[in-house]
């Protein structure tokens, strides 16, 4: 079977038996045939380099192949930026999707995905870029989650916007790091800024990019503005337009879960900060103006 797309998922992990290896080994024995699965390992040390060599060795299979990327990086701040361009560097495919190693669905879930991302034509159509949303659990809902997973089932697929449960949520984001583009057209402009260290607004800096070059609808007023992580519910800010990019996605069905972990601590991950101090001298720039639109979305229609 031909790959569509190549899934790539960065991580760092302090040792074998950590947390972020036994959600890399759940997520890998779930994605279906039809992606490359691309693992960067960012600077964890040399056990956890050969643990992942073997999960690797394992799952390595011609109908869904699987590679890993390992990165001198081991004294240097960790870099989602800089993991999901390496990434991106050695995929075989057309499409990338940048996948967080804390991201989950059912299998149905990457399969209506699939052909999803086969009616968007991304392989030649890179105006056609979009997010999948992300839904960010509560510890309950995690643990409510895993076991419908367990079983072959979806515990939510979050197609009815009105009928989300709001109770097992800290938030819904539509405009998501988990962005699926063309593989070409993410190289030619450079991928990630890798002036983004850690985790933090690398995901906004690049969509700002793409929606400049391939506008979805007219900006939001203070489209500046970070409004905050919380479900948009009125059309102001950037993350409100970003999440214009991932409104259909989520209507076809193929919306992922965060699962909940405890805030991590080391290798300098959060600088949200700096971060997004960043990106307000990015958004406040002026940016070249587009040079093709793809189809405008009737914003109106859409809840806030």
């Amino acid at each position: 079977m031909q790959q569509q797309a190549s899934i790539i998922i960065p991580i760092r992990a302090n040792a074998v038996g950590s947390r972020e290896l036994a959600r890399l080994k759940t997520l890998i024995a779930c994605i279906p045939n039809g992606y490359e699965v691309v693992i960067v390992n960012d600077g964890s040390p040399s056990a956890v380099g050969q643990w992942i060599n073997r999960l690797v060795a394992l799952h390595h299979r011609v109908s869904r192949p699987i590679k890993s990327l390992h990165l001198r990086t081991r004294f240097k701040k960790f870099s989602l930026a800089r993991a999901r361009n390496r990434g991106a560097e050695v995929a075989n495919t057309q499409v990338v999707l940048f996948h967080d190693v804390d991201f989950l669905a059912a299998t149905t879930v990457y399969q209506r995905l699939l052909a999803y991302i086969a009616q968007q034509e991304l392989a030649t159509k890179p105006e056609n870029f979009f997010c999948v949303p992300v839904a960010f659990l509560t510890e309950p809902a995690t643990q409510h989650f895993m076991h419908a997973f367990k079983q072959g089932n979806e515990a939510w697929c979050f197609r009815n916007r009105q009928q989300l449960p709001e109770e097992s949520l800290h938030f819904l984001v539509q405009g998501s790091s988990c962005i699926v583009m063309n593989r070409e057209d993410l190289l030619s402009i450079g991928g990630h800024d890798e002036g983004f260290k850690g985790h933090g607004a690398e995901d906004f800096e690049l969509l700002h990019r793409l929606s400049c070059r391939f506008p979805i609808a007219e900006k939001p007023p203070e489209y500046e503005r970070n409004m905050g992580s919380g479900t948009a519910n009125e059309y102001r800010g950037f993350r409100a337009y970003f999440a214009l990019y991932g409104e259909q996605c989520r209507q076809a069905g193929c919306t992922l879960v965060h699962l909940w972990h405890p805030k991590r601590k080391g290798f300098g991950y959060y600088r949200h900060k700096q971060n997004f101090k960043r990106l307000d001298n990015v958004l406040r720039q002026e940016y070249p103006a587009s040079i093709q639109s793809r189809k405008q979305i009737n914003v109106r229609k859409f809840i806030y």
